[in-house]
């Protein structure tokens, strides 16, 4: 018995931890003893514990350029409160590594919640529930004839970012953990460059690009994708691993089964709907001609089932950024048995995608996508992490925050051959499957094939976030909706912020049907609005590029929500500051008799007008020297003084620096009088003083500087983290030699 209830004291004693783990960390940075090389003496030591939260995979798509790393959270409570709360948040840094050393590729997060333990339709636990972020790169690339493998890493980490910069690829979270594993970046399109390579490589010369064409040596020169790989050459290709370097020892390894590299040529004859003797007798004779009997590969392919020695589905998981999408992350495990190098066409790995989102027992079949995979000679000795991605639309199957949902998906891979799409349950020759569980976000309750006037996000923010119905403020919990780990206010103070510059305007997409974005002024009369008719951008999934979105007369027709990473309505360049509002109406047409459903008006405070300085009448910003004046000389190694204004009517933050600041004329920061913290507001028009010691810590030169003082407010400007109205002012000094 006291054996069976000490996980439960201990559990109780960490979710103690875990709910205090800010405040513990505010008085001992080095509270749980996961940072290195500081004075701060651990109190308990918690590195690297993946009790909550475990990340499991990690893996890219050469396709659409993600980074993917999968999580599973583990217990039902722990994560900071239900749905309805503000819960908390798990952050996974990525770094590569293209052989030179780790580069900080950007953050990633997802908010979680406490979720009831539950068990589904088959009686198994909902735990763990597996969650994905992604993040978007721009990876480096090379031609065809060189792989490009860099390693990546994913750093977990529960309610504590990690922090940037590569010199932190190798930083302990608390709770968490770190991850690591190969990718494979696809070459750059056939270019100039890369087609004199080519030649250069075949004729053993090195060949330049001629000065007429340097300027567009790398531009995409469009040329047919290359043909398979004929049976023969195939055969040739993998009976002795002729185009590898490879000694002899490794040739067996090199070496690949006459039913998995001729299986493509098999496929005409597998799939027929009835028998012909034409067909059957001419892929016997070219099974013939690479000295194999087709009635021996026909039985060795019916005794291969789910084979998972090149291909294995290792992780499945949804990704909760909108749109919404399912990852399944496979590992590649071989270097040969993919058809063909980087060169050549290779071949698909196929995963078809299944959900359960109702948990009844009965799965539905989503889609199926194709990841390409070729035969890669230095795959390092632990394989290749791809990951195949799939966007859903999950509009209609959304509860309340009071009703938690988890859904059952699965994914099957097959190599080669598409999964089945009527059998969730059927394996293929090479590949597997794989079930999870997901919890889908909580949201607006729509009935299947209704539509709902309802604006999602708007100035990156979702609406739950915004008093939308009196001060247009965010409430002091509000995140950025594809961020979630960045606060609307950047300082983490929780202060309301309003909203400027393009403010994004984001909804649900209804295929077949269009809409209207509309805006006025508070004060304006209520039938009186403005339409947000302007053309826009929306960044495509899977092609590279962007498509033009263009009204007709104010109304939008909806766009496919399956081929597009973003759900973008309208764009509204703000201007005049002030309390607004915003209305979506839908409708079945383009014209104002088609309207079917509007939405509430949602109110949005615009502030646009930064810090100023003077000659304004009312400056919220300025900087003076007290003592001798501004502009004036004083001797070296004194200590100057004088004092600054920083305020505004929605004031974030400030900073003092002295210019140049250098290697070779190096200079100290001013310090505030009293010391304040710089979001601390220092209002006019006495505002605080300020010290410049210019003999320590350094020594300053005689010199020309300049004491600078920069004023940021809130507003959340253009709709992304840390873009913020802000205004800089500066005050002249001499140093002169005594």
């Amino acid at each position: 018995m006291a054996q069976a209830k000490k996980p439960a004291r201990e559990s109780a004693v960490v979710l103690k931890e875990r709910a205090s783990f800010t405040a513990l960390l505010a008085k001992n940075p080095n509270y749980f003893g996961n940072l290195e090389d500081t004075e701060w003496k651990p109190a308990k030591k918690v590195v690297g514990d993946t009790a909550f939260e475990q990340a499991t995979c990690v893996g890219f798509n050469p396709q659409s350029n993600f980074l993917e790393a999968t999580i599973a959270l583990k217990r039902a409570t722990g994560y900071g409160g239900d749905l309805c709360q503000a819960g908390s948040t798990e952050y996974v840094r990525f770094f590569l590594d293209y052989g030179s050393g780790w580069e900080d590729a950007g953050l990633a997060a997802v908010r979680v919640h406490d979720i009831p333990n539950q068990r589904d339709c088959e009686g198994r636990p909902d735990k763990p529930l597996i969650y994905v972020v992604s993040l978007r790169i721009d990876p480096y690339r090379k031609c065809c004839r060189d792989e490009v493998l860099p390693r990546v890493r994913a750093i977990l980490s529960w309610q504590w970012a990690p922090p940037a910069g590569a010199a932190n690829a190798s930083w302990n979270p608390v709770w968490g953990n770190v991850l690591e594993c190969a990718i494979q970046i696809a070459p750059r399109p056939w270019s100039i460059f890369c087609l004199l390579e080519d030649l250069g490589a075949e004729i053993g010369t090195k060949l330049e690009v001629p000065k007429l064409f340097e300027e567009v040596q790398l531009d995409p020169i469009p040329i047919p994708d290359p043909p398979p790989i004929e049976l023969a050459e195939l055969a040739e290709l993998y009976a002795a691993g002729k185009t590898m370097k490879a000694s002899k020892a490794a040739t067996a390894k090199l070496a690949v089964e006459p039913h998995r590299f001729g299986l493509i040529s098999l496929q005409p004859l597998l799939a027929q709907g009835g028998f012909k003797q034409e067909l059957s007798l001419s892929i016997a004779e070219s099974f013939k001609a690479i000295g194999v009997d087709l009635a021996q590969i026909l039985d060795d392919l019916e005794s291969t089932n789910a084979n998972v020695a090149y291909e294995e589905l290792e992780c499945l998981g949804l990704d909760e950024d909108v749109p919404e999408r399912l990852v399944a992350t496979f590992r590649v495990k071989k270097p040969t048995g993919y058809s063909g190098d980087l060169c050549r066409a290779g071949s698909q790995e196929y995963v078809a995608f299944w959900a359960d989102w109702d948990d009844t027992c009965d799965w539905t079949y989503l889609g199926t996508v194709a990841v390409n995979v070729h035969d890669i000679a230095t795959i390092p000795a632990e394989g290749l992490c791809y990951s195949a991605i799939l966007p859903v639309d999950l509009t209609y199957e959304r509860r309340s925050c009071k009703e938690p949902k988890i859904g059952r998906v699965r994914a099957v891979l097959s190599w080669a051959v598409p999964p089945s799409t009527t059998d969730p349950d059927k394996l293929e020759y090479w590949g597997d499957r794989l079930d999870a569980h997901v919890q889908i976000e909580p949201g607006d309750v729509i009935p299947p094939g209704d539509v709902l006037a309802a604006i999602r996000n708007l100035g990156g923010i979702a609406v739950e976030d915004i008093d939308t119905v009196v001060s247009g403020l965010t409430v002091p919990t509000a995140i950025f909706a594809h961020f979630p780990g960045s606060p609307a206010d950047g300082w983490g103070l929780g202060r309301p912020c309003p909203f400027g510059g393009n403010v994004q305007v984001e909804g649900n997409f209804f295929l077949g049907f269009w809409y209207r974005v509309k805006i006025r002024k508070s004060t304006d009369p209520p039938l009186s609005f403005t339409t947000l008719g302007s053309s826009f951008l929306l960044e495509r999934a899977w092609l590279p590029g962007y498509d033009l979105q263009t009204s007709v007369g104010g109304f939008f027709k909806y766009a496919d929500p399956f081929l597009y990473f973003t759900r973008i309505l309208a764009q509204w360049p703000s201007g005049d500051d002030g309390l607004w509002e915003v209305q979506l109406d839908i409708s079945t047409g383009p014209s104002e008799p088609s309207i079917i459903a509007s939405s509430p008006w949602y109110k949005l405070l615009i502030d646009n007008t930064g810090p100023v300085g003077p000659p304004a009448l009312f400056p919220t910003m300025d900087i003076g020297i007290a003592a001798g004046g501004d502009c004036m000389d004083f001797d070296e190694g004194v200590t100057i003084s004088g004092d600054f204004v920083a305020e505004d009517a929605h004031f974030g933050g400030w900073s003092l620096s002295t210019e140049p600041d250098t290697f070779t004329t190096p200079s100290n920061p001013p310090q505030p009088i009293p010391f304040l913290a710089g979001t601390t507001p220092a209002p006019g028009p006495a505002g605080h003083g300020w010290t410049l010691n210019t003999a320590s810590p350094v020594t300053m030169k005689p010199c020309g500087y300049v004491v600078e003082l920069d004023v940021v407010d809130r507003s959340i400007v253009n709709s992304y983290p840390g873009s913020h109205n802000r205004g800089e002012i500066q005050v002249g000094l001499c140093l002169r030699a005594t």
